[in-house]
């Protein structure tokens, strides 16, 4: 099987939006797809990477939404009990107060992660994906 497929899928073609409180800016969010045909717990996503144009943004900026809850990216390793669903979009929020300039910007992905159904006798297939795709920022 070749898992390398789905890749193009991982970033969505969805704007990035940015998050505001009483229009004080909190950051900004674009939208993602776990990048194979079944769905996995999210211990099984090993690292997480994004680049806003060319930049790779600090990890303790990061937060991964699905089911409607956030997590650290630190965190994902214990999620054995929180599942992304084949095709459900997830949400890659990006702390910043800054915020992200209107226009288009690359948004560029890289996921390690194990196929959790390989795992006989300990050992996981592990896949390293990629993805990137231009995007806008949503007025």
């Amino acid at each position: 099987m070749d898992f390398t497929a789905f890749n193009k899928y991982m970033v969505c073609d969805d704007d990035i939006e940015v998050n505001k409180a009483d229009d004080i800016v909190l950051g900004y969010e674009f939208k993602c797809k776990y990048p194979t045909y079944r769905g996995a717990y999210i211990c099984n996503v090993l690292t997480l990477r994004v680049f806003i144009d060319g930049v790779e943004i600090p990890q303790e900026n990061i937060r991964f939404g699905v089911n409607n809850k956030f997590f650290l990216l630190e965190e994902m390793k214990d999620m054995y009990k929180e599942y992304w669903f084949t095709g459900s979009k997830a949400i890659l929020r990006v702390v910043d107060e800054n915020g992200i300039a209107p226009g288009s910007h690359k948004v560029k992905m890289l996921m390690s992660h194990k196929i959790p159904y390989t795992g006989y006798f300990g050992s996981y297939l592990v896949v390293d994906s990629d993805c990137e795709k231009t995007l806008s920022v949503k007025e």
